[in-house]
């Protein structure tokens, strides 16, 4: 008996041509379910750790950057934030990369209050925001407001050593401070990059995050890492500063963090960094300064590492061995997706 004797051929090939691209859709679904959970969103224990181990770490290339400060702060990023309904107005500052896909930024870049009662705030698009949306010092950032922020990872001089104008876009982010209404927007905004950072490139370096809350004291050397714009160019700064006492009217936050700099850029924001174990680490971020920088306000990065820890994953911050290696877990998912696609 013919296998297919009430049906013509021409019936039937539709039905097997059908089926094969069901089982090459459903590979593709398992294949980018597969390489989505190993590269993106909250890192892995094995992610963290590599990340643990390169952080922190100046550049000494055998050909030194034109601008010295690109070798030594390779975690320096630049932002674009923009705030207004439509196209609204662009602005230029600078964030830091703690993680092959993860940047901190000041939060006044994509939240803010609306007058003196500060009983108001929107976000970058100008939508209000929810207070009740605040849960224990942490906030999602809408969509929509996300859309107002780009990074821009290559900001060095030398284009054969970290590429140029390479940018990601934001897909998630995190409003990290105080939430209540009546108080400034006093925070931190963790951020997810669309794409990791050029693994082939070793020019970007993550910086490493604070084991303690509190990593500082009074009269503690800093420097405060930044950008400058002259002639159309943007550049990376390194800047001495010096943690100090805040004044009564700014350091009223228990994230409150005060330091001086030896010289003045304004306008940039950036991020105050101190060499802990051998370890460049960030400690805390611009939230606003004095004129000429005499007393600069910042929050503590330190004081949210728990939530860093558990909204992105980035948590270790000593180098401890791991049972099983990144190396490993990236022949585990290869072969796994060669067993998909072709078997």
């Amino acid at each position: 008996m013919a296998l297919y004797s009430k049906q013509s051929v021409g019936s039937v090939i539709p039905v097997i041509f059908t089926n094969h691209i069901f089982i090459a859709m459903l590979k593709l679904i398992i294949f980018f379910t597969i390489v989505s959970s190993g590269f993106c969103g909250k890192l892995s224990a094995e992610f963290d750790a590599e990340r643990a181990e390169m952080c922190g770490k100046s550049l000494t290339p055998e050909k030194p950057s034109s601008n010295p400060h690109d070798d030594k702060v390779p975690w320096g990023m630049a932002i674009n934030y923009v705030r207004g309904r439509d196209n609204g107005t662009e602005y230029y500052g600078s964030s830091i990369l703690v993680s092959a896909r993860h940047v901190i930024a000041p939060g006044f870049m994509a939240i803010r209050e609306t007058d003196n009662t500060f009983k108001q705030w929107v976000w970058a698009d100008e939508t209000t925001v929810d207070f009740a949306a605040c849960q224990e010092n942490k906030m999602e950032i809408p969509k929509k407001a996300l859309k107002k922020l780009k990074i821009w990872i290559s900001i060095c001089q030398d284009v054969e050593q970290c590429g140029m104008h390479i940018a990601r876009s934001v897909i998630q982010g995190w409003y990290l401070g105080n939430c209540q209404p009546g108080e400034v927007p006093f925070g931190i905004l963790l951020l997810e990059i669309s794409s990791n950072v050029p693994q082939n490139e070793p020019f970007f370096v993550p910086v490493c995050l604070p084991a303690e809350k509190k990593p500082l004291f009074i009269g503690d050397a800093v420097h405060f890492d930044s950008l400058d714009v002259k002639n159309g160019k943007a550049f990376i700064t390194a800047i001495p500063a010096k943690i100090q006492k805040c004044g009564a009217n700014i350091g009223r936050f228990v994230q409150s963090v005060c330091a001086t700099r030896g010289s003045c850029v304004e306008g940039r924001a950036g991020t105050l960094v101190k060499k802990i174990d051998g370890r460049e680490t960030g400690v805390a971020v611009l939230y606003s300064f004095e004129a000429g920088c005499t007393n600069d306000h910042y929050v503590s990065i330190g004081f949210f590492k728990d939530e860093l820890c558990s909204l992105a994953g980035i948590c270790k911050t000593i180098t401890e061995p791991v049972e099983t290696s990144s190396k490993q877990s990236l022949q585990f998912l290869l072969a796994t997706v060669f067993v998909i696609l072709f078997l």
